[in-house]
């Protein structure tokens, strides 16, 4: 049963849940050619998420205080279990990501001694490992991301391992390198718009509107659905303000921001940021209004008189920004640094000297 998968893709994708379904489909009762079945005892213990030889782990926060590394590890544990309850208690929960969490060593010794323990009840093991990336030092310590190699590396024979990222590239090489990459892509948004109705009860205009705003991830769309601000309206303004004809709308943006938690609520935004930029793609290099948000053009007008190249480059200046920000940098330096450069591709030659000159003497320092 060895299996070495590493699904990728963006976040709120279903990659986790993907991985689930493989584990059950593994574990299934069935004839191959019905797994899962569903309806076996193998896959009601996997969809309620308490089959013994399907296990799920993720990041969870730290305990506080001085604990012994027993202590340590068993509260850790007892966090991913309440978290499990709560996901059983409420299946489409969309609370927003803890970009605090990790996985410590402690759990990854944990995930070890499952692997290593053998099935309780079917023909093999599956550990789903979701968020990989947070092993390694960036979010959590070499050690943890380390102890999970030499489990890629030796694992026991009836066990298998998946991997989830969000992130694939802040993957130790030496993981990447002993996994297969499969690349998980939304759904079209017309499938999410249906979820949404027939699984979290929404009216069909505000499941379609969500299903846009997410460009069909439908993680994201739940916490949209549920959210008084929606952050893709956040995102649209940050890159009016970088558009603007004034250098002070941009630095009372990055202003506005707090001077620390960049793992939190402001990565959100910048993943927002991204996704409407490539909206502006979509609209720049097509004659026709076919951008996933049709209401984007009246937002911002300036998107048909912007180079499709100055968006391309807007976008891989967000991408440097997110790293920055989960690596746990200054939001309102990361901000200022991203909106002066997004102001040089969306506006040729309107970025002053002055703004120029302290843009780069912030991203120096990020």
């Amino acid at each position: 049963m060895c299996i070495r998968d590493r699904f990728t893709g963006p976040e709120g994708g279903g990659k986790q849940r993907l991985a689930l379904w493989l584990g059950a489909a593994l574990l299934c009762e069935a004839d191959p050619p019905r797994r899962p079945c569903g309806s076996c005892r193998s896959c009601r213990l996997a969809a309620g998420l308490q089959h013994p030889d399907l296990h799920w782990f993720f990041p969870v926060s730290s305990p506080r205080g001085s604990l012994t590394p027993e202590k340590r590890r068993e509260k850790l544990e007892q966090a991913r279990l309440d978290a499990l309850a709560a996901r059983r208690e409420n299946p489409l929960q969309s609370a927003e990501p803890d970009r605090s969490a990790a996985l410590y060593l402690p759990v990854v010794e944990e995930i070890r001694t499952r692997a290593s323990r053998g099935p309780a009840m079917s023909r093999g093991t599956v550990v789903v490992i979701g968020d990989a990336a947070r092993m390694v030092p960036q979010a959590s310590s070499p050690e943890a991301a380390n102890a999970c190699l030499t489990l890629r590396e030796a694992p026991p024979p009836d066990a298998g391992v998946v991997l989830t990222s969000s992130r694939p590239g802040l993957l130790l090489p030496t993981i990447r390198s002993r996994v297969l990459s499969v690349r998980v892509t939304p759904v079209e948004t017309s499938t999410t718009t249906r979820f949404l109705q027939a699984e979290a009860g929404l009216d069909p205009a505000r499941a379609q509107e969500a299903a846009i705003q997410s460009g069909g991830r439908i993680g994201v769309a739940l916490r949209l659905a549920e959210a008084s601000e929606h952050p893709r309206a956040q995102a649209i303004r940050f890159v009016r303000a970088a558009m603007s004809e004034r250098h002070s709308d941009r630095w009372a943006l990055a202003a506005s921001f707090a001077p620390a938690g960049a793992r939190g609520a402001f990565s959100d935004l910048l993943d927002m940021v991204e996704a409407v930029l490539r909206d502006c793609i979509t609209i720049s290099v097509e004659t026709g209004h076919s951008a996933i948000d049709p209401n984007l053009l009246e937002q911002l007008p300036e998107i048909r008189s912007t180079d499709p190249e100055g968006w391309i480059s807007a976008v891989s200046h967000v991408e440097q920004a997110r790293d920055a920000a989960l690596g746990n940098g200054n939001p309102q330096a990361i901000s200022a640094v991203l909106l002066a450069q997004l102001a040089r591709e969306l506006r040729p030659g309107q970025s002053s000297g002055p703004e120029r000159r302290r843009a780069a003497r912030v991203g120096g320092a990020l």
